[in-house]
């Protein structure tokens, strides 16, 4: 046997072998399997390239699937709904490349989209990190117990707190609505686990805060 084939047929059988056993590169160890079993069946080098056909397409297809199935596993594991989106989705169209560039290109587009549905649900933190401060702060002042001659001032108070969180939701609907034109609040999203996770407050309180604001929408 010719000495360079040899050494390809090693080379096909080593990149097979680097996935063998591993469940996580399933489709990777088919792909590899299909190129080594192509240049096995060569009796000459020169065999190989019309037996490859769409052998290497499929090769990067099938990585592309082991990564964002274990993507999608992870996130799934963590209950990241949103951050699973874009494994989803590569998974969906992938087996549609027709090309390497096919490949890079479906990766890409579907990463973007799923970056501005990751972004525009990163909105719901202000929620937490910013809404309800604002109206726990406004539950103290409305309770506070003071000296009548500052009622005045409290009341000032009160109201300036009122406007700062609607302000708050006016900028945070502007903010999204740049990514997003159809873009609500939605205060129930706050009990999904990734936002729910974030919120040091028990289930009830967290209720009678989402009430609260949702005077404000």
């Amino acid at each position: 046997m010719d000495t360079l084939l040899a050494d390809y047929k090693l080379y096909y059988k080593a990149r097979m072998d680097r996935y063998d056993g591993d469940p996580q590169f399933a489709y990777s160890y088919q792909s590899e399997k299909a190129l080594l079993e192509a240049m096995d069946s060569c009796q000459e080098l020169i065999e190989f390239k019309d037996k490859i056909g769409d052998l290497n397409i499929k090769n990067a297809i099938g990585l592309v699937k082991d990564q964002e199935t274990a993507r999608l596993s992870h996130y799934t594991a963590l209950q990241e709904n949103v951050r699973a989106l874009a494994p989803t989705w590569i998974l969906e169209k992938i087996d549609t490349a027709a090309d390497a560039n096919d490949v890079v290109t479906i990766s890409m587009e579907m990463d973007q989209k799923a970056s501005i549905a990751i972004t525009v649900d990163g909105f719901m933190d202000v929620v937490w990190s910013d809404l309800i401060p604002s109206l726990e702060s406004l539950e103290v002042m409305e309770k506070a117990e003071i000296p009548s001659q500052y009622e005045q001032n409290r009341q000032s108070q009160v109201q300036d707190i009122k406007t700062q969180i609607k302000s708050t939701i006016a900028d945070l609907r502007n903010q999204a609505r740049d990514w997003d034109a159809a873009w609500q609040l939605n205060l129930e999203l706050v009990w999904e686990f990734r936002h729910r996770k974030k919120i040091p407050l028990t289930d009830e309180v967290l209720q009678k805060r989402i009430n609260e604001l949702k005077n404000y929408l």
